[in-house]
């Protein structure tokens, strides 16, 4: 099964910031209460990030969560079926990652799928 562009950028993202904080993927893994072979494959797109680790990684790096998709572009990730992600949905993602109330946030995002019509 083919890696997903957005897993991947995801995982080059999380490594870049995690060299950047000076951290192994050891220290990461403890921290997260997962293994420095499960933090590899985060980085590597091999495996998806779920939103509570990637919840918790933000708060263990120190940045927002939006701050994962940054940089992020229609040219560099791609859907499943080939469609570019608008730059619309970029921004609304980093907007979103910014909502520090996760209720809030969850309402917030349920609103933009139903206006979206996607479920």
């Amino acid at each position: 099964m083919a890696k997903d562009p957005l897993d991947v950028q995801l995982g080059a993202r999380l490594q870049e910031l995690r060299e950047k904080r000076g951290l192994s993927m050891s220290a990461v893994g403890r921290e997260i209460k997962t293994t420095y072979q499960q933090v590899r494959k985060y980085e590597t797109g091999e495996n998806r990030i779920s939103a509570a680790t990637l919840y918790r990684l933000a708060q263990l790096l120190d940045v927002d969560v939006g701050d994962f998709f940054s940089g992020l572009s229609r040219r560099s990730v791609t859907q499943a079926d080939g469609n570019a992600f608008s730059e619309a949905d970029e921004i609304l993602g980093s907007a979103l990652g910014r909502i520090e109330d996760r209720e809030v946030r969850e309402h917030m995002s349920g609103l933009l799928k139903a206006l979206g019509g996607r479920n």
